[in-house]
């Protein structure tokens, strides 16, 4: 992970088929006693993350999904992201932000066309680098967490050794 993206995503094939899967990696998540992990839904979707003791703002979660493939296989789809509480303050950031910029442009332009000062293209002119600070803000919470991001795909490749039969581990997968 070199590069900072949003929520990094990959996808894994597993030598086996999707109920196996669920049962093997329920059974080395629960037993495992250093990160904590859950189980969502239906028994497909999983998450593992930092215990609270050792969380902060910019910890990551690594989301799993079990999806079948073909008749005998199943992929693992997993992202990383922040926890969802952080997410959703950053996207309502990120939204509001926009929506300011956009409406004082509108409005600064219908100032400007009309011969008024066109105060409202200040909501633009802060809107703008406001957004590039909270995307610095991102990336800079992603490389603070990227040791905790790291020990998370090595406890996921833990969890599937044995599932994946010659399939490269969590670290060398495809991104999506």
């Amino acid at each position: 992970m070199s590069t900072v993206r949003l929520r990094p995503t990959f996808r894994l094939p597993l030598a086996t088929d999707r109920e196996t899967a669920i049962e093997t990696i329920r059974g080395r998540l629960t037993a495992d006693e250093r990160f904590a992990g859950r189980w969502r839904g239906k028994g497909r979707w999983a998450e593992i993350y930092v215990p609270h003791k050792q969380r902060r703002l910019w910890s990551p979660h690594l989301s799993l999904r079990l999806d079948r493939e073909g008749k005998d296989g199943c992929s693992l789809f997993g992202r990383f992201a922040p926890h969802p509480e952080v997410w959703t303050f950053f996207m309502f950031l990120y939204i509001g932000l926009a929506f300011g910029a956009v409406f004082g442009a509108v409005l600064g332009y219908v100032q400007w066309a009309s011969n008024e000062a066109a105060w409202g293209l200040w909501a633009l002119a802060i809107g703008l680098p406001a957004i590039g600070l909270i995307h610095l803000a991102g990336a800079l919470g992603q490389r603070l967490g990227q040791s905790q991001m790291r020990a998370l795909k090595e406890e996921l490749d833990e969890i599937l050794d044995g599932l994946t039969d010659g399939a490269p581990d969590a670290a060398d997968a495809r991104p999506t």
